[in-house]
This record gives C-alpha cells, structure tokens and sequence, in this order.
C-alpha cells in the first residue's frame, strides 16, 4: 500500500499547507468534515479553514493545539504543527477530528457530576440520618446526621454488615435484618451508642424482580424532639398568658363587639375584619338577617383608629323616605316648613372623627344613593337647602340582607355605588352553615343571661343536640332569643329536650322528626331513635297514658322505656317534668 493511499484513508481529517498557506494536499477524512470532495488541493487554506489557529502558525511558526470550532452545526476540534526543515519553516500540518457527540457526552457527565454534588449536599444537609446498606445489610452511606449519632466517620462505618456495627454497640436492636426477613417497611426505637433514644424506619428498596438491592434506613433523635415538645408547651403556656391579658386588656374596650365563633368560616372573616379595621376602606357586609352584621360593623370600628370617635348606626328601612335625607345630611335654616331656625346636622355630620353604619343599605332611595356616591367620594355633605358643602371625616360601613348585585342589574341599585361600597366584602354565613358555632354560642347566650338574671342553668347534651340540627332561620339572633326564654321559663336546673319547642324537637319540617347525628350500630341506630321519639312525645303530650296511644304501645311499656333511656331521673322526681301516669 502506497503511502499516498494510506494518508488519504487515515480516519481524522489532515491537511498539509505551505508557508504562504496553499493547500499542497488533503485526506479524505478533511475533504468530508469541511464539505469540499476534493477540492481542497491548491486552494488558499485562510478561504476554507473557518478558524484562526491555522493563521497565527503560519505567522509564529509555533504550534495551536485543542482549537474547537463550529462548522455546520458540528463542533470540531483543531491540531495546527509547523514544518521545519533543516531549520527552515516550510509550513504546516493541520489535523482535525469531530468531536460533536464526545461533547455531547461530555455535557451530559458534567451535568451528571453536578446532580451528584446537589445529591450529595442534599443527602448530608438532611436533620435526619440515612443509612443505606446492600440487600445482605453490608452499609454502603451514611449522611452526617448518622455520624453525629454514632460518634464515628463515615469510613468507620461502610462496608460492614450491620450486625457487626450493632455488637459493637452502635445501635440497638438493628432493624435491617427484620427488612430483609419481613421485606416490608419497618419502624422502631433504637438506643445509640451515645445514650440517644432515636426512632427509626427501615424501607426497603426492590429490583425488577422483586429482590432487595437497598435498604434505606431514616432516623431521628426523639430526644430532640422531646425537648422541642418541651419547649413548644412552655410557649404555648407563655402565650396563652398573654392571650388572657389581652383579653382582659380588650374587653373594656370591645363590650358588645364580642363574636363568639368555633368554624373556620367565621374565623376566616375575623381575621379579615382585624385587618379591614387598620384602614378606612367601605366595607360591605352581606348575610341573612339575624346573622350578627352589626356586631362585626361593631367590631370594625371599635378595632380601628376610628375607635374613639362615635360609631353611629343607621337602618335606612326604619327611617320614611320623606325623612331620610334630612336625617341623614342634615338641613339649613328654613329649608321647609318646620325647620329649626339654625339648621341641623345630618347624623353623617354628627360622626365627625367616627363610623357611620347604614344597615339595610338597598333600601336607600335612588337619589339619595347620588348623594351618598358623592360624600363617599368628596368627603363633603350638603345639607337640605344648602349650597356650601361642608367637609366630613367619616368612614363609611353598610349591610344588606338582600341579593344586592341582583338588585343592580334590575337597575334598582346604582351600580357606581355598589362598587364604591364594595371594595371590601364581607359576607356572614347564616348559623345553618356553620353549625360548629352553634354550642359556643349557646353557652356565651347561657352565661350572659344567667349572670343578667341571677340564675344557674345548664343544657343537656341531647337538647344541645337538637339545637345543633335545627336549621335556625332566624339565625342567631334567634337563638339568643331561645336560650333567653329557657333560661327564665324552664323550673329544673338542666334544660332537657321536653322543654324545647316543638318546631326544633321536630325540625323545620315533617321528614326531619327524628335524627341520627353519626355512624352507628343498626341496633344502637333503633335504640336512638326509640329514644327520640319518646322525648319528642313526652314534649308534647306530658303523659304516659296519651304518649301510649300515640305511639300505639302499652302504657307500662312507655314508662319502662323512659326508665330505660335515663329520660326520667329519680333523683329530679317525676312531678319536676310535668309528667303524670293518669
């Protein structure tokens, strides 16, 4: 084989140039990598060659070595030699290799090294230990954490089965075995070789064919723990200090802003009505009526900076439309018959420095909702009669208990003002919806009253069952009523369901006359229902006899079954209950 044939075969591209940079030949390795199929021969190597190591040899007579350059998406990669002779420079080899995918790989193992450092710092910087071991128990990691635990570096530690490591007192008992055995995740206590209590899961790792090729043990020192528990029970005992003198610190102040809550709903809007109460936005308070939106306008200006100012309260239904504009904006001297001769404040006057709350706000006339819009946002009134507007320094709260975005669109409601108005919206659920503050309720409504009234009561836990699953339309206000009536109706020291009214006894409706409040037994189910139903008829008829042909039963059968259920207790004497056998 000639030599000639064995340079143009070689498997790298290879070109030799004179000094004044020909091209005197080229392999055929060359004339692929640059695309030019024997052409290169002859041609000036600075017009192919898109590099500049080539130049800088052909002008130093020194060697460039590792020139990367990109050629046709193709990363190559450059060797420039001078040719000397005799001392003489006569030009150049120029070598050349596309090194594309080795580049590609090379990516790919930096990335692979920089996701195992990331792996690495994440692995040691973990509160917990990790200990891995083989499927045999040989332990192959520990992070630092585990270190720490045991008093020794990790070189101490791999490479030995965990039962050698656990007779030498590094932990015990080890869980690994009992992975392998059982091939399930385990969790138990260890005792370290430090005296340390840490609690520990071994999770097993399978291959595809269901063996274990990894156990990966994590741990945590309970001690730790214990003490954080510690510490978590001293701040909250420090808190629940401070919580009680701030109470006591409010409740001057508060009075008859108290809300009494226990369902994340009313939560949420106590929390936002805390934050609405820093600033002087409108605040518009939707819900049914009885829901307690005064109390939350209350509360929203006893909370805010405005709290010292006068909170004045307004029931735009209450007030004849004929009446309401004077009322509210006030009027100038011999505005109409029967005006006061100096003119009067209008009530939005009189809280200079306060709170205004318009309740009931969709039945404010349409062109009395043009003036509101106006002092809302000019902070100025103008009286009845007058044509100087007078400044005010009001923040203004107002509430409906109607559909006030359909009252919009029936254009029966300006649109520009319900947006005024709306910018903070605060919408109550009604009491049905959050039945979880029904018993706090309860209980704050007993505890007031019998403190007012000097008496001592207290509810059962099936009456307060009842009130639970009653649907209260009148909403909260229509329990405080309830437990009013009770209190100072009811004789016996407890308040039982016999002296509930018939309308909670029986729901809103006649499907809803007996109840089950939770899962239970079948014959647990009968029993209280049976239950139920005996006090449902001993509310309303208060005698055996006529309860026995209620319910179509003997009448001794009535009176053993109130024995049984505890419905008529000995102690309080029958006579307590109204309850008669004849």
């Amino acid at each position: 084989m000639s030599l000639e044939k064995a340079f143009r075969e070689i498997y790298f591209g290879v070109m030799t140039v004179d000094s004044k940079g020909c091209i005197l030949a080229a392999n055929k390795a060359a004339d692929n990598l640059l695309k030019s199929p024997g052409q290169l021969t002859g041609q000036s190597v600075n017009s192919i060659l898109p590099c500049s190591g080539i130049k800088q040899t052909l002008a130093t007579g020194k060697a460039v070595w590792r020139e990367r350059v990109l050629v046709d998406g193709r990363v190559l990669v450059f060797y420039h030699q001078p040719l000397f002779e005799e001392n003489t420079f006569h030009g150049a080899v120029t070598s050349f290799l596309d090194i594309t995918e080795w580049d590609v790989l090379a990516q790919e193992l930096e990335s692979a090294k920089q996701l195992n450092r990331e792996l690495e710092a994440i692995f040691d910087a973990s509160y917990d230990e990790i200990f891995v071991t083989d499927g045999q128990g040989y332990a192959l990691r520990v992070n630092k954490a585990g270190q720490r635990f045991y008093g020794l570096d990790e070189a101490e530690i791999i490479g030995k089965h965990v039962s050698i490591l656990e007779e030498r007192g590094l932990f015990s008992p080890s869980i690994t075995p009992e992975v392998i055995k059982q091939k399930k995740r385990l969790t138990s206590v260890q005792l370290t070789k430090n005296g340390q209590r840490i609690i520990v899961t071994g999770n097993p790792v399978f291959d595809e064919k269901g063996e274990i090729t990894r156990i990966v043990t994590n741990s945590r020192d309970i001690t730790e723990l214990s003490n954080l528990r510690q510490r978590l029970e001293e701040s909250e005992k420090l808190m629940d200090r401070y919580r009680s003198e701030i109470i006591k610190l409010r409740q001057e102040r508060i009075k008859m802003t108290d809300v009494v809550s226990g369902s994340p709903a009313m939560q949420s809007i106590l929390e936002l009505v805390e934050k609405v109460a820093r600033v002087d936005s409108t605040v518009l308070i939707e819900g049914e009526s009885g829901v307690g939106k005064g109390v939350l306008a209350s509360r929203i200006h006893h909370f805010s900076k405005r709290g010292a100012g006068p909170l004045i309260t307004i029931n735009c239904g209450a007030i004849p439309e004929n009446l309401m504009e004077s009322e509210l904006f006030g009027y100038e001297a011999g505005a109409f018959t029967g005006a006061k001769k100096d003119g009067k404040k209008g009530l939005l006057e009189t809280a200079e420095g306060g709170t205004v709350f318009l309740d009931e706000i969709t039945e404010l006339p349409l062109k009395l909702q043009v003036k509101l819009l106006d002092v809302i946002q000019a902070k100025k009134v103008t009286r009845v009669g007058g044509n100087h507007p007078v400044e005010v320094n009001v923040r203004i709260i107002t509430a409906t208990n109607r559909d006030i975005k359909k009252l919009v669109k029936e254009n029966r409601f300006r649109e520009d003002l319900y947006y005024r108005l709306n910018v903070v919206p605060l919408v109550v659920p009604p009491l049905r919806q959050r039945r979880e503050d029904i018993p706090p309720l309860v209980e704050y409504f007993l505890a007031a009253f019998m403190s007012k009234y000097e008496l001592r009561k207290r509810i059962s836990s099936e009456a307060l069952d009842y009130l639970v699953a009653y649907k209260w339309p009148g909403n909260v206000r229509e329990l405080e009523n309830l437990i009013e009536r009770l209190l100072v109706t009811v004789d016996s020291p407890e308040i039982l369901p016999l002296h509930l009214p018939d309308y909670v006894l029986q729901g809103e409706d006649s499907n809803e006359k007996l109840m089950v409040l939770d899962i239970l037994p079948l014959r647990e189910a009968m029993e209280e229902l049976e239950r139920q139903l005996l006090r449902i008829a001993l509310g309303r008829f208060h005698n055996t006899y006529r309860m026995a042909e209620a319910l179509q039963v003997n009448q001794s059968t009535i009176v053993r079954k109130l024995h049984r259920y505890g419905i008529l207790k000995q102690q309080y004497g029958r006579s307590r209950y109204g309850v008669c056998n004849n």
